[in-house]
């Protein structure tokens, strides 16, 4: 006997009666099963659901860590320190002091939102982007001045300094950088 979706029915709790009795001694199986009937026995019990698991030391952990709080935080100030640095970047020093700190603040927000551990993650990435242009430029303007670099009159003698200098200052500038030719030219100079 099949049930009606086709699989092998089990036959629980059947016991033959009459002339499967007798038939049971000896014969036909086909005879056998259609004179068993079912006998009124209790409704099978559901099975137990399986035990809880007993989670190891490390699951136990897991379970009572939270995940760490979204914090933003790093988005607004990096947005504005580099906009401030991208604007003021022209004057050389305003734009590395300010570009800096705009850079460093849209890296650590940007990392968090990589993360998932924050949202303002467009802004964090727009303050590193307009802080690193302005810490740059600020870079740019900012290297002669450090390292005496691009001055005026450099790699020209003292004649061809003093034919381009067209005012005290840059003829004052031509006089340092060639001192030792000035003063043998014009010994009797006045300092």
């Amino acid at each position: 006997m099949t049930a009606s979706h086709g699989s092998p029915r089990r036959l629980v709790g059947l016991r033959p009666t009459g002339s499967a009795r007798d038939a049971a001694d000896g014969s036909d199986a086909e005879a056998r099963t259609e004179t068993m009937r079912t006998t009124p026995s209790a409704p099978p019990t559901p099975p137990e659901p399986p035990a809880p698991r007993r989670p190891g030391p490390r699951a136990r952990e897991e379970e009572d860590v939270e995940p760490p709080a979204q914090r933003n935080g790093m988005g607004t100030p990096a947005l504005v320190l580099g906009l401030l640095a991208a604007a003021t970047c022209w004057t050389g020093w305003a734009g590395v002091v300010l570009g800096l700190p705009a850079v460093v603040a849209g890296f650590l927000g940007a990392r968090r939102a990589f993360r998932n551990l924050a949202t303002d993650g467009a802004s964090s990435l727009g303050g590193l982007v307009v802080g690193f242009v302005g810490l740059v430029v600020g870079a740019v303007i900012v290297w002669p001045t450090l390292f005496g670099t691009g001055g005026f009159g450099d790699g020209l003698t003292l004649d061809q300094c003093m034919a381009q200098s067209t005012t005290a200052r840059e003829m004052h500038m031509c006089k340092s950088q060639h001192l030792a030719e000035f003063n043998e030219r014009y010994p009797n100079a006045a300092e």
